[in-house]
């Protein structure tokens, strides 16, 4: 069954789309290896949970402000802004290794947003800019398998070159991934032909400009009906919680690197087991919002499961549920997206990617305020199974 499945991907995928694989491949490789522990590394530096959460919302907080004042900038080559994001993802990893303290927690998740901003929002533009509509479902679904595919190996393989090795060994490898992945971008031909005009945030630029005259936001969020706009913000939120929540409470079960590993491996394969068959049968669908409402429930029910969990067993099973169900919001909300947006679909992105943000931004206070006030993170799960819920309104 899986391997008609696995051809059906292949038949969506034009040679043009084999660049664009290997580059969020290695992007993938490099994450789900390393940055999967990144929590992880600041408790054992002697952070508190409130700090992690802390480091958390400048990842999401960055890429909000920065996707919030650049609407209007537009680079001839989007590798410049890929060159950017990979230069700062790296910086990124280097940076754990290097510092300590308060440091430690302020500056690399700087460099994480950055990254977010400049590597996804010109390469999803480039995605949508060389796929045909009648194909669409099934090129997201696509690319949608590469996280969870390389996830359900790389957290174990994490897991193990920290129980025998170290940390510090684990982010050099992940910047060693995406300096490859720096090279690789620079050199393919592939992208240096792909030359379209795509709007991309020369991101620090525009916002000097708005900072220096009036500070307004420029985005247009106009196309977007509130519905979708409601969903999109939704996933953010479960986004945001689900940042913290996931490693951090995954690890006070597993106790230990390794077991961690095994624990984010295995919701990352129940992520791939749906968004397999999603791909398959995405462009059959006539009706993608009804499968989204039913998934948006399902899901909404298991976060809430998740979050009353007593057990090391009972975590496993409501998370690998909720990651089950969440894997048709994401593929399907984007082409959504896409699909209403077929003659703006580059500025539909950016609009995704601003609404993402701020609904992670949202979540990951939920969390931070919940730290503050000496609650159980439990609650903030309540918050994005609520978040879940509300996408049922979609259309």
């Amino acid at each position: 069954m899986y391997g008609s499945h696995f051809k059906h991907y292949v038949g969506a995928l034009s040679h043009r789309h084999g660049a664009l694989v290997l580059v969020q491949t290695l992007v993938a490789l490099a994450n789900t290896l390393a940055n999967s522990f990144a929590l992880i590394y600041l408790l054992k530096m002697g952070m508190s949970y409130l700090q992690c959460a802390v480091f958390v919302l400048i990842c999401a907080a960055v890429p909000l402000t920065l996707t919030a004042f650049a609407s209007r900038t537009i680079v001839a080559r989007f590798s410049y802004s890929m060159n950017t994001a990979l230069v700062a993802l790296a910086g990124y990893y280097v940076l754990l290794i290097l510092l300590r303290g308060w440091a430690l927690v302020l500056i690399p998740p700087v460099l994480f947003g950055t990254y977010i901003v400049t590597f996804w929002v010109p390469y999803n533009a480039l995605v949508m800019h060389i796929t045909s509509k009648k194909k669409r479902g099934a090129v997201i679904g696509a690319y949608f398998l590469i996280f969870p595919l390389v996830s359900v190996v790389m957290p174990l393989a994490g897991g193990v070159i920290i129980s025998s090795i170290s940390y510090q060994v684990l982010f050099a490898i992940g910047t060693a991934i995406v300096l490859l992945n720096l090279v690789i971008v620079s050199g393919l031909r592939a992208f240096l032909s792909l030359r379209e005009r795509i709007i991309i945030p020369e991101l620090l630029q525009s916002l000097k400009v708005n900072l220096v005259g009036k500070l307004q936001m420029d985005l247009v969020l106009k196309p977007v009906d509130w519905r979708l706009r409601i969903a999109l913000f939704a996933e953010g939120v479960q986004d945001g919680v689900f940042w913290i929540f996931v490693p951090i409470v995954s690890f006070e079960f597993a106790k230990n690197e390794l077991s961690l590993g095994g624990y984010l491996s295995l919701f990352a394969f129940w992520g791939a087991i749906m968004t397999v068959a999603l791909g398959y049968l995405s462009d059959r669908l006539k009706d993608r919002a009804h499968i989204v409402r039913v998934g948006a429930a399902f899901a909404a029910v298991s976060i809430l499961l998740a979050s009353m969990a007593g057990s090391a067993e009972q975590f496993a099973a409501t998370m690998s549920m909720a990651f089950l169900f969440i894997a048709v919001i994401h593929s399907f909300l984007f082409t959504m997206l896409l699909d209403k947006m077929e003659k703006l679909k580059k500025k539909g992105v950016l609009v995704r990617e601003f609404l993402l943000n701020a609904g992670r931004t949202c979540g990951i206070l939920t969390v931070v305020f919940a730290l503050m006030l000496g609650l159980e993170l439990s609650i903030a799960m309540v918050v994005a199974g609520v978040a879940m819920a509300s996408i049922v309104l979609v259309k």
